[in-house]
């Protein structure tokens, strides 16, 4: 993270505040990459480093436009980290038990509701009966002394691995990292069967050093904070939070995890994300797109671009860029698109001439290309997302539109060079 830190324009913010304070001031400076000094604790508070899809191509050494090309190259070409046997967080241990308030040492905030919570926290477990790790975000409400409630979202990896654990009437041994470099952030947001998230960090920086915990998992060398510690079989309320949408969540019972140690670096930087945010939003969204491209061009063989787009919480609307070849090719590419992400509620297939990052261009798209009588298509009662407070139990209309100009006589359709 530091490394990164000193590669883009950082700003520091311009007083001191209280802990209580930083969400807000967060929100005010429009998530620019900030770091706040808190009256709390006497290292700096760093938030807003992926909050653009510039600043995520930054973090891969990347031009925007590359970015579903390059993670999908990486994916298909994974990197083996390398273990070595120090580390900088090592150099300060706190023996944790059931005594001990966390929140002197750990920076737990109130975003919403009274609750206090870890947002950057990347979650690291070995996965069962494979010889991999797992990595993955998870919030984790503050409950008291050394426990978290943490939320761990049904039918994904982490859930897998606990759900194993209980199965076998044993905890589930993880270990947590904050401030880590954005690489190894955005590869903790991506998903695959039986992919290592950190061997995909690794690919992405050229080479990752890692260091092996008593507890047997191995972490990134270069984490400013590392949580040891243990999700049991106990459970607690936790919530409410604040969804990628902006919207509040539900509270519901989530396992408590219990910490054993707690591991930082001399004068560290810890690292916070704003939920419901940009950086939320690029994080969530940026690790789908190369999926659905692959899915979609499956279908569609000339599709040239996908982005989930920051006014639809960069999950729920999608813009699919094609050269079209056939009529019908963007109708294709609409089922399609709905079926690689099957939280999406709406996508608009464009031509190539379009800009997708573009929100105006593409609104300039529907309103001079689109006949709603024949270019939406409408499949009511879908599956949808959770996140969607429209649907009903996850149950939505999805939809799509194609605008995209004819392929004949369609000179009245291009806008005038000068």
């Amino acid at each position: 993270m530091r490394d990164f830190i000193e590669k883009i324009k950082i700003f520091t913010h311009k007083e001191k505040i209280s802990i209580s304070q930083l969400a807000k001031n967060i929100k005010l400076n429009n998530e620019l990459p900030t770091k706040f000094i808190v009256n709390e604790y006497d290292f700096p508070i760093v938030s807003g480093l992926v909050g653009s899809r510039d600043l995520i191509a930054s973090a891969l050494n990347i031009k925007k436009d590359e970015i579903i090309r390059f993670i999908t190259k990486k994916v298909e070409k994974l990197k083996k980290y390398s273990i070595v046997n120090n580390a900088p967080f090592l150099a300060n241990k706190i023996d944790v038990d059931s005594e001990t308030e966390l929140e002197k040492y750990v920076p737990l905030i109130d975003f919403y509701g009274g609750k206090k919570y870890t947002t950057s926290s990347v979650v690291i477990v070995k996965y069962p009966e494979e010889n991999r790790q797992n990595s993955s975000f998870h919030r984790m409400m503050y409950h008291e002394n050394n426990k978290f409630t943490i939320r761990i979202v049904a039918q994904r990896h982490l859930d897998y691995a606990y759900s194993t654990a209980v199965k076998n009437d044993e905890d589930l041994n993880v270990a947590i990292v904050f401030g880590v470099h954005p690489a190894i952030e955005i590869s903790a947001a991506y998903s695959a069967p039986q992919l290592d998230e950190l061997e995909l960090a690794s690919s992405f920086l050229g080479g990752l050093d890692v260091c092996k915990l008593p507890n047997g998992i191995f972490v990134p060398c270069d984490s400013e904070f590392v949580i040891e510690g243990r999700i049991t079989r106990k459970t607690a309320e936790e919530g409410p939070f604040i969804d990628l949408t902006g919207t509040a969540d539900d509270v519901r019972q989530q396992p408590i995890l219990e910490v054993d140690k707690l591991y930082f670096r001399d004068e560290p930087i810890f690292r916070t994300i704003l939920p419901g945010g940009n950086e939320h939003r690029m994080l969530m969204g940026i690790p789908q797109e190369p999926r659905m491209f692959k899915i979609i061009s499956n279908t569609i063989s000339t599709v040239k671009n996908v982005i989930l787009t920051p006014g639809g919480n960069c999950w729920l609307h999608a813009v699919v860029q094609i050269q079209k070849k056939t009529e019908g090719d963007a109708k294709n590419a609409i089922i399609a698109a709905l079926s690689a992400h099957p939280s999406l509620k709406r996508v608009v297939v464009v031509d190539d001439d379009i800009d997708i990052f573009d929100p105006n261009d593409v609104e300039w798209a529907i309103s001079t290309r689109v006949q709603a009588d024949e270019d939406l298509i409408i499949i009511p009662n879908c599956k949808g997302s959770s996140l969607d407070p429209s649907a009903r139990d996850s149950i939505t209309c999805k939809w799509g539109i194609d605008a995209t100009k004819p392929l004949q006589d369609n000179e009245g359709y291009n806008k005038v060079k000068f």
